[in-house]
């Protein structure tokens, strides 16, 4: 009778073991639980990266016809910003975004900045802003306000401004340092001064020529005298006027460095004014528009520093891309500018930019 009472409450034992959902088990459940929550961790982490990319939360989802474009610029039919405009406003088209230029035909940077505010009122969401100082600086703060993102290509700042997206360019001190290194093998031997001209004083600019006098007294070229920085201006008659008289003050110039884009021109034809020959001074300005190439084939010109207008602003409007669906790029992108002169080859030969000015008339004909 004890036996069978033994195995009867044995058999109950069972069945309520059975009914627990087969409790032994629960230890390997709860052994597997700290995995669960070491994984948590990396969960959490990997939040910010996805709120940073807010705008593409799905890639499927994101459209670029839903952040507008523009391109903030003054003096806008300038045929170096005419360069500018066409790589903004072909990779935003290849990108599927919808841009326009915005800004001013005079040289008013108030009327850019007004129009930045208007356009950021109107539902654009990224700007590439032509701006080179810090009167751009209020209206940077205004954008990140109204959470428009904000690229400035081919000027540099230091420090970092409030509002400000990304920044890329070519290095101006460095393209500075390498036309003084062209001019001096240029004139070597000679004897006279060298002028150097800038449009306005502006971060790039005076980067340049701030450079380009370093490397001169680095040189040490003997009976060669740097003129003090004389600015010329962005008005090509003005200029070459300018320049000629500079060359009247100073009748031994064998030498100049113009870092505006009218430079090629406006010391070309203010040396032929002045009587000189072609080539007679060794001319470096900037930028390969067709006036300034066409001084290159001439001999009247020496070089131009091809700084990357087309590249700079093709790759603002793909980083505005990358921002909008990424959250993130890179603060600074720097460029190339390589010198271009007759006889040079790859990005230093003069036909390579032809293609270029070609679609540019095309674009804007």
């Amino acid at each position: 009778m004890k036996k069978l009472l033994v195995f009867v409450f044995a058999m109950v034992v069972l069945a309520s073991l059975v009914l627990a959902g087969c409790a032994p088990a629960a230890p390997a459940a709860s052994s597997a639980a700290p995995a669960s929550s070491e994984a948590a961790p990396a969960s959490s982490e990997a939040a910010p990266a996805s709120s940073e990319a807010a705008p593409a939360s799905s890639a499927a989802a994101f459209n670029p016809a839903d952040y507008p474009l523009a391109m903030a610029i003054g003096v806008k039919n300038h045929p170096v910003h005419r360069i500018v405009e066409l790589g903004f406003l072909k990779a935003a088209q290849e990108l599927g975004y919808t841009a326009e230029v915005i800004g001013t035909e005079g040289t008013d940077w108030n009327e850019v900045y007004a129009a930045c505010d208007a356009a950021a009122a109107q539902g654009v969401k990224g700007i590439m802003l032509w701006a080179g100082d810090d009167t751009a600086f209020p209206t940077l703060k205004k954008m990140k306000a109204a959470n428009v993102a904000v690229g400035i290509a081919h000027f540099k700042f230091d420090p970092w401004p409030e509002g400000l997206t990304f920044g890329l360019a070519c290095d101006a001190a460095a393209y500075g340092k390498a036309c003084a290194d062209f001019i001096a093998e240029r004139i070597k031997g000679k004897k006279g001064s060298v002028a150097v001209t800038q449009n306005t004083k502006n971060n790039t600019e005076n980067a340049a020529a701030d450079a380009f006098n370093a490397r001169m007294k680095e040189l040490a070229l003997p009976d060669v005298k740097v003129l003090p920085v004389e600015l010329e201006g962005s008005d090509i008659n003005a200029a070459t006027n300018i320049n000629a008289a500079i060359i009247q003050k100073n009748p031994d110039l064998i030498a100049a460095f113009g870092t505006t884009g009218n430079s090629p021109v406006t010391w070309s034809d203010a040396a032929a004014k002045a009587g000189k020959k072609a080539g007679e001074i060794v001319i470096v300005g900037m930028d390969y528009t067709e006036a300034n190439l066409a001084k290159i084939a001439s001999g009247e010109c020496a070089a131009i520093i091809a700084q990357p207008l087309y590249d700079e602003a093709y790759q603002t409007a793909k980083l505005l891309d990358q921002y909008f669906r990424t959250g993130d790029v890179p603060q600074w992108t720097p460029l190339d500018a390589p010198l271009v002169y007759k006889g040079g080859s790859g990005t230093s030969d003069p036909g390579y930019y032809t293609g270029i000015l070609e679609e540019v008339k095309t674009w804007f004909k």
